[in-house]
């Protein structure tokens, strides 16, 4: 029945917006309207927000700069409808090694594009290790994508658009806690070169008591704490001419965790060392061709071990590999623009550990090493759209995609339709509708990767979702307004769900989940001094761990988030808020998801001031949690949980150079 109601919304909305078209816009001139906000990732061609039938919104790396954050993921977390979730200072996170930034509320659902390739690896995205120096803007598309994309688009994409050129500058910060920024850029006509080193400082116990730890026979309490932390960037761009450009980005973090007594002594130190690379080269042109050849690869290293028997050392080691092309072709006419584009790729992985055989003793031997992989699948698409006008005003726009997917696992064909419908009232004015399907492929850790509890499942089938979209956008001298009203459906979601007879737990397709809301976001540039922004979403997330159990909340219900922005002359100053309330953790229990009410909201703030003191010189002075809270940090997901506090009050004080 609900789907019935939504098809049909969706449809009445469709026709609606063609039929106002008609009355609206009788007495319209036609003139060009003003194009602003263009984004290139909603429709695989340059479209400005008034014009595009999605949820998007482009942020520039100079505007994500002003919440004080160095990398995309810090720095998004400011903005409204997206979910940010991390364990530790630095973005350290328990097991992925990375914070989790998803769109929707979906878990692993929100895919991650460098230039337009995606870069995400085992459904786990990697935005906190993307320095801003790198980025020239990031397009941000909520509600789906995998029409042009493919899998894990689920509830959004993330498209990171790095620069073409870079200026000459060096940066030098300090703070508490163990904070040190070195970074700089180099320009050198065609090539561009940056390169930089963030560190953190040790925390101490970020939870309560957890539970024992079995140290040379004695049951110890056990808290988790984070210690120190490192990040090094690197970039490369090589633009040839207008049409080719080579770009090259490696990413490193190294940072511990560890399970302390009650007095911060060190029991169990966990290592973790991540790089990546990127490379690509590019070529577009007048004509409208597009295409990519890219290849990425993450190999990650995860060794730990008991303090008091520090040379008996369980490890991890893991390298997944991508490589592929992407080229498609974009046809325009006045009345029609067309798109039809092919992709492949080829990816592979492999996991090498050797684990302790008893769980939380430190007496316990090693197991036998295992071997996983390597394991290989290829995935092979071809894309196309067509976008109609119906009438002056009236756009509808018609995708879809076919995946064809081989791998040792079994083979996946997957069929993705989607409509699109606009309507422009007039020049600052629109509204649209949008129905899609999109899906997720099984991770090469569910295919594959077996422990003495968990049990892999070849046979595994992708998840499947569905995304519902009204919106209607204004902008005008400077206002910019977007309400978008959602409802995401998914389901055969991947859970381990436990065998009674052997007491080990198999991957198979049982979860669901579900989102409805209303998300609004407002900007006004009040003159060449001040701009200010303001946010607010109002969903109800919810998930359910296999068919036949009740629907139970999850992350939080809703976000408020607001930003200030000042300048003048030689001062600049800007401060950035996002408020998570009525907020839910989930855990797993016996196959069902546990629920814990969160009671106290989550607030993140910054506080950002620059001064240039000298010409080319700037002073800036950053403050993170600015009321200096201790809040729970993180909910949504089912992966770990214990529940981790935010750092308190940190600042930093630095200098840049222009030259």
């Amino acid at each position: 029945m609900k789907k019935f109601e939504l098809g049909s919304l969706m449809c009445a909305v469709i026709l609606g917006t063609y039929f106002l078209s008609g009355t609206v816009y009788a007495e319209e001139s036609l003139s060009e309207f003003v194009l602003d906000g263009i984004n290139v990732t909603a429709l695989g061609y340059e479209k400005n927000n008034l014009d595009t039938p999605a949820d998007t919104v482009v942020y520039t790396g100079e505007q994500l700069k002003e919440t004080g954050a160095g990398d995309v993921a810090n720095a998004l977390k400011y903005k409204g409808g997206v979910y940010f979730t991390n364990m530790g200072p630095h973005d350290q996170n328990w097991i992925t090694g990375s914070s989790q930034i998803n769109l929707r509320g979906i878990d692993g659902g929100t895919l991650v594009l460098i230039n337009g390739v995606p870069a995400s690896f085992n459904n786990v995205n990697h935005l906190d290790m993307l320095n801003l120096d790198e980025v020239e803007r990031v397009e941000i598309v909520k509600g789906g994508g995998a029409v042009l994309y493919g899998s894990e688009a689920l509830g959004g994409v993330v498209n990171i658009i790095t620069k073409d050129q870079m200026k000459n500058s060096l940066r030098v910060a300090a703070g508490n806690k163990g904070q040190r920024d070195y970074a700089a850029t180099i320009g050198m006509g065609k090539a561009s070169l940056a390169l930089g080193r963030n560190e953190f400082g040790s925390t101490g116990n970020m939870t309560e008591r957890l539970g024992t730890k079995k140290i040379n026979g004695t049951a110890v309490p056990y808290y988790i704490g984070f210690g120190d932390s490192k990040k090094d960037h690197l970039a490369f761009n090589y633009k040839f001419d207008d049409r080719f450009k080579f770009s090259y980005m490696f990413n490193k973090k190294k940072y511990t965790t560890n399970y302390n007594d009650v007095n911060e002594n060190i029991l169990q130190h966990f290592m973790y060392d991540d790089r990546e690379h990127f490379a690509q080269i590019a070529y577009n042109d007048e004509n409208g061709w597009d295409a990519k050849i890219y290849y990425n690869q993450r190999r990650i290293e995860n060794p730990d071990y008991y303090v008091v028997n520090p040379t008996n050392v369980e490890w991890e080691k893991s390298d997944h590999k991508q490589y592929g092309l992407d080229t498609k072709k974009v046809w325009r006419s006045d009345k029609a623009t067309g798109l039809i584009g092919i992709s492949a790729k080829r990816e592979t992985y492999k996991n090498d550990n050797q684990k302790f055989k008893t769980f939380g003793d430190s007496s316990s031997i090693l197991k036998d090493p295992a071997h996983f992989g390597t394991y290989a699948l290829n995935n092979y698409s071809v894309y196309g759209s067509y976008d109609r006008k119906l009438s002056r005003a009236t756009n509808i726009i018609f995708s879809a995609r076919e995946d064809f997917i081989r791998s040792e696992a079994g083979d996946y064909n997957e069929f993705l339709p989607q409509i699109q419908a606009i309507t422009k009232f007039d020049e600052h004015n629109s509204a649209y509708a949008s129905v899609g399907k999109s899906f997720r492929m099984p991770t090469f850790r569910n295919l594959y990767y077996a422990s003495s509890v968990v049990v892999p499942n070849p046979d595994l089938e992708a998840e499947h979702g569905w995304n519902y979209e009204i919106g209607y956008k204004y902008s005008e001298n400077g206002r910019r307004l977007n309400l978008t009203a959602f409802r995401i459906d998914i389901k055969d979601q991947i859970v381990a769900v436990k065998n009674l007879v052997d007491n080990k737990s198999y991957q198979t397709n049982a979860a669901k989940y579900r989102n409805t809301g209303i998300e609004l976001r407002y900007e006004q540039d009040v003159d060449k001094h001040f701009t200010y922004n303001v946010g607010a979403v109002f969903a109800k997330p919810q998930r359910m761990y296999k068919e036949g159990q009740a629907w139970v909340d999850t992350l939080g219900r809703y976000q408020i988030n607001g930003g200030v922005n000042y300048v003048n002359r030689d001062f600049s100053a800007a401060l950035n808020l996002s408020y998570w309330g009525n907020r839910f953790k989930n855990g797993v229990s016996s196959e069902k998801i546990t629920v814990t009410e969160i009671s106290s909201p989550l607030l993140v703030s910054n506080l950002h001031l620059g001064y240039n003191v000298a010409k080319n010189v700037t002073a800036t002075f950053d403050v993170d949690n600015l009321f200096n809270r201790k809040d729970i940090a993180n909910v949504g997901g089912t992966s770990n949980n214990n529940l981790y506090y935010t750092m308190g009050r940190t600042f930093r004080v630095g200098v840049n150079y222009n030259f």
